[in-house]
């Protein structure tokens, strides 16, 4: 899957489905970024359907990530295999 198109601001826009194939989550963990504060919606995006700017959707996976690994104490427990496969 690719990115969708910039917008006119020249950001990438991404919907919670969309943010999650693209990271290979789920929607849920997605929710979650948002509902523990490393992320919100883009003003003005319908409830039901958040958008978020791209940019911060890698942010909150980073604070995501760092948040797993000062809670677990090892960097080996949140290692993820980031390579998408050709048929993809």
């Amino acid at each position: 899957m690719e990115l969708p198109p910039e917008g006119p601001d020249g950001k990438v826009y991404v919907t919670t489905a969309t943010a999650a194939k693209l990271l290979r989550v789920a929607p849920c963990t997605i929710s979650t970024w948002r509902s523990k504060g490393y992320m919100e919606p883009m003003a003005g995006s319908p409830p039901r359907r958040p958008v978020y700017a791209w940019a911060d959707v890698l942010e909150a996976e980073f604070r995501a990530r760092q948040n797993a690994i000062r809670t677990s104490g090892t960097d080996a427990q949140v290692r993820r295999d980031r390579e998408v496969p050709d048929d993809e």
